[in-house]
């Protein structure tokens, strides 16, 4: 199952280019099975709710799996966006623990066990140490096995083995997918298949002609998620504008000419979005 994190458009004024969101969100009908909103690809944390309400409504015109992605600090604001994706017919939701805080695994597996008690749909943890500070240790998997609520795991720890994770797995690393596939990850939530659709899709079925364009894409990562992508998508006219909010900051023109330099490199191997 291929899931796209979705990358979130602004336009010179620093609002929504809904316009630009529809113009993506066509394009995953070239081989996504699921879109992801307000992940860290889409500027999650720094979306205010309603700008979320915008784009899970927008979503709802296309035939995809629909996901909110939670990463708040607490369980009240958890709640809270649980009722926007409630309200606009969410299909499941990936949740991170509570950032900033460093909670200890104990309140970890307490934290998900009360939001898959509540939940109104399917839900996916989130391992993403590097953005919320502590990891999920096997031990909080072990105590989550089975629940009725529980859809799997999303790794973006960057672990070479899945070894004594007892849920499923989607593979949260674009340059983890092919490894992750082979031992047995059910599926990608992937940052690159916001143009890379159709490489992605057929990495994670594991055509062998796919993984070292993949590995070749890998190389456009060279400034935090998510500035590359959103300049990519700006390059390949599925975004109007490269913006992001202003907490994020710029690529330099050093990281420019990188991207475009792997992209020149990629041209003869990929069919581009235009």
């Amino acid at each position: 199952m291929l899931i796209t994190a979705l990358a979130t458009p602004y336009d010179e004024e620093n609002s929504l280019d809904l316009k630009s969101f529809h113009r993506l969100l066509q394009h995953q009908k070239r081989g996504a099975d699921g879109v992801l909103v307000a992940g860290t690809t889409g500027q999650g944390t720094l979306l205010t709710d309603q700008e979320k309400a915008f784009l899970l409504q927008a979503t709802q015109d296309y035939p995809f799996a629909r996901g909110l992605c939670v990463s708040d600090l607490s369980l009240e604001r958890v709640w809270k966006n649980m009722e926007i994706a409630l309200k606009h017919d969410t299909q499941f939701i990936l949740v991170t623990p509570p950032f900033f805080i460093k909670p200890t695994q104990e309140a970890i597996a307490h934290f998900y066990s009360k939001i898959l008690d509540q939940s109104f749909c399917p839900v996916i943890l989130y391992n993403n140490p590097s953005r919320v500070g502590v990891p999920i240790e096997n031990s909080v998997y072990e105590s989550v096995k089975g629940h009725k609520n529980l859809l799997g795991v999303k790794e973006s720890m960057g672990k070479t083995s899945l070894s004594g994770i007892n849920i499923p797995v989607f593979c949260g690393d674009d340059d983890k997918i092919v490894s992750y596939k082979r031992q047995g990850a059910i599926g990608a939530i992937s940052v690159l298949s916001n143009v890379f659709v159709e490489t992605v899709k057929k990495a994670l079925c594991l055509d062998p002609s796919s993984e070292d364009i993949l590995n070749l894409l890998n190389k456009l990562f060279v400034a935090v998620n998510p500035l590359p992508i959103q300049y990519v998508l700006k390059k390949n006219h599925l975004f109007a504008f490269e913006k992001v909010k202003s907490e994020l900051g710029v690529l330099d023109q050093e990281q420019k000419e990188k991207i475009e330099k792997v992209l020149e490199e990629a041209w003869g191997k990929l069919t581009l979005a235009f």
